[in-house]
């Protein structure tokens, strides 16, 4: 019993680790696996996989945002882009999704029409349905 509860703990830990202390490998792996979750949720229709996503790392000032909120907080931009050949959106993206570093959760989903969803860490809808961002290669909706 005592080994279970070890592996189980040591699973934990391994999958809660801060994606700072992964190999890029992993790390970028994680990322793009979340942000294609991320962008088939909130905006399926501007999901890409043809072409290499951008991943850059950032960090919340010191003095954070909004008060000291997340000050020095490090989050992760997984941008996926498309061919400007086949469709034109306002942006040269289709989605770009921040991602906490050491939640691994989602922040923000930006859509390559402009239309920015921020997704709160806590989700209090509990089970209400969202409705997609539908695609649209219209200029920007703002």
């Amino acid at each position: 019993m005592i080994i279970i509860f070890y592996l189980l703990g040591y699973n934990y830990v391994s999958f809660s680790q801060n994606l700072d202390s992964l190999s890029k490998a992993q790390r970028d792996s994680i990322l793009i696996s979340i942000s294609k979750e991320t962008v088939l949720k909130y905006g399926p229709g501007y999901y890409r996989d043809y072409i290499e996503p951008k991943i850059e790392r950032g960090q919340v000032p010191k003095e954070g945002q909004l008060g000291e909120k997340d000050a020095n907080r490090v989050f992760y931009w997984v941008t996926f882009y498309y061919d400007p050949k086949i469709e034109s959106l306002e942006w040269a993206y289709t989605s770009a999704i921040a991602i906490w570093a050491d939640t691994r959760k989602p922040a923000i989903v930006q859509f390559g029409n402009g239309y920015i969803y921020i997704i709160p860490e806590i989700d209090l809808r509990n089970g209400e349905e969202f409705v997609p961002v539908p695609y649209d290669t219209h200029k920007s909706v703002i």
